[in-house]
């Protein structure tokens, strides 16, 4: 893939991503998203004080766009 299209892809699913999870942030949620130019087949999402309810819900969230989600311990 064209270095300029893994750029777009990776902005798109961040935007994407951070969209999905609004509610959650405007509950108090505080997290990364990050998805590596190497892995684009992956979204990684850092997530401060988690709890195996909090990662639920983010794989809920974010299940059918397309991508795996690692939810991560900040």
């Amino acid at each position: 893939m064209r270095p300029d299209l893994i750029d777009q892809h990776i902005a798109a699913m961040t935007t994407a991503s951070s969209n999905l999870l609004r509610q959650m942030r405007d509950e108090g949620l505080r997290y990364r998203v990050i998805v590596r130019p190497e892995d684009t087949a992956t979204m990684h999402v850092h997530v401060h004080q988690l709890t195996p309810e909090i990662a639920e819900r983010i794989h809920r969230c974010l299940s059918g766009i397309g991508m795996r989600v690692d939810v991560l311990e900040e």
